[in-house]
């Protein structure tokens, strides 16, 4: 999908079947689960900041067995990770700001590093110093899930970022793409991503 005249797309593709191991993507050949939608209230980012808006996420496809309990927390919290960035990066905090050091909550070491060098696309770092205000009009998140032992072990997010700009830059903007989640001891992590960027005045 073109999303403006010149879209910026950057691709990161880590072995997933080979962190997990080969097997892991084969051998389960019981149908998926019944899909789920959920509606995620806005709710408080590590700083304090409520995400402004509801977002809309949809468990849409399950590779595996999965418990009925996991199909309705997951979303939940992997919509609570993907807020946390979009806050970070996006629609949170006080602008005008040309600092994004901070704006990946939750991705792995490696993943943010790729991030920081990308940060252009990734964050507001290109337009922070001309805008006075962000606000999001939309975001929705497609959730598609690998369950290992009737565990989920991998998520691949997609996702939908609308909002607007406010200040010497007016702009509609839209980032969309997915995100390459793993679950760790501290929770789930974003290890990789795929991600357009696209506004229009």
């Amino acid at each position: 999908m073109n999303l403006a005249p010149r879209p910026t797309l950057v691709s990161v593709i880590f072995g997933l079947c080979l962190a997990l191991g080969i097997s892991a993507c084969t051998s389960d050949t019981d149908p998926p689960d019944t899909p789920g939608e959920s509606s995620a209230a806005p709710q408080a980012t590590d700083d304090g900041a409520a995400f402004e808006i509801e977002t809309r996420t949809t468990l849409s496809r399950v590779v595996g067995r999965l418990p009925k309990k996991d199909r309705q927390r997951l979303p939940d919290k992997i919509t609570a990770v993907m807020q946390r960035w979009f806050n970070a990066a996006y629609v949170g905090g006080d602008y005008p700001r040309s600092d994004f050091s901070d704006a990946y909550p939750g991705f792995t070491p490696g993943a943010r590093d790729r991030a920081r060098r990308d940060r252009v696309l990734m964050t507001n770092k290109g337009i922070g110093s001309r805008i006075d205000d962000v606000i999001p009009t939309h975001s929705r998140i497609w959730v598609d899930v690998l369950a290992v032992g009737r565990r989920p072990a991998a998520v691949t997010a997609r996702f939908l970022l609308k909002f607007r700009t406010e200040g010497d830059l007016t702009r509609r903007i839209r980032v969309k793409g997915r995100l390459l989640l793993t679950r760790q001891e501290s929770g789930w992590r974003i290890f990789g991503y795929d991600v357009a960027r696209g506004g229009r005045a």
